[in-house]
């Protein structure tokens, strides 16, 4: 029971950083919607549901539209920070070629959020609106995203061949390290493939009887 409650204290520290962005965003959409919701059934108290669908949005936005801009602006807010935190863990996890198996499962689970605050924001009567928002979100997030990776993996990340790109260790064995070795070739070598390079490594030995690991690229035309 101890060890299994260690096990998990050591996981939590060590995504204590997604964790942590996941509940923020979880909260902050949680108080949104409450808030929304609220108004949303006053406001629609007043529609006349027999009217169709324009005149009642008509009549929503003629008479609610200082709280109507509030909560775009709030909504547009959310969606932007919730996509860059996305965009933020993809980009910094091929920046420091780290190896996190669990990230891509945090990711998911990110956009599974997002993907159902979406469908909240849209089955309402002012849906229009929110798609707008989420099309104007979206597009701030992909210019960064571009801006990003041409800063960040474009320009520092155009390998050359035989090119150090990490260096790993200490490991008290020489087991260790080729086992971290054969981690980061699995989890990284369809992505440098598709770069053109092979992952290649060297284990070596310093004056403390530690073992250090040097990766580096090679050119598959080589």
């Amino acid at each position: 029971m101890v060890h299994q409650v260690n096990i998990i204290k050591e996981q939590f520290k060590r995504y204590k950083f997604y964790f942590l962005n996941l509940l923020f965003i979880a909260i902050a959409w949680l108080i949104y919607f409450l808030f929304f919701n609220n108004f949303y059934k006053e406001a629609s108290f007043y529609i006349d549901k027999k009217a169709s669908i324009i005149v009642q949005l008509l009549f929503v936005t003629s008479y609610y539209l200082d709280e109507i801009l509030i909560y775009i602006a709030l909504a547009f807010v959310l969606m932007t920070i919730h996509q860059l935190m996305m965009v933020y863990f993809l980009i910094d996890e091929r920046k420091n070629l780290s190896i996190n198996k669990k990230v891509q499962p945090i990711i998911w689970v990110f956009l599974i959020t997002f993907i159902i605050c979406l469908i909240g924001l849209i089955s309402n009567l002012i849906w229009p609106l929110f798609i707008l928002t989420f099309i104007f979100s979206s597009t701030v997030v992909y210019i960064i995203y571009v801006t990003s990776k041409y800063m960040y993996e474009d320009n520092q990340n155009l390998y050359e061949n035989n090119e150090n790109i990490k260096l790993e260790g200490p490991f008290q064995t020489k087991e260790a390290a080729e086992s971290y070795v054969n981690e980061f070739d699995s989890y990284w070598k369809d992505y440098f493939i598709k770069k053109g390079f092979l992952i290649h490594s060297n284990i070596e030995l310093d004056d403390n009887n530690n073992y250090f690991v040097y990766l580096y690229t090679v050119s598959k035309n080589d």
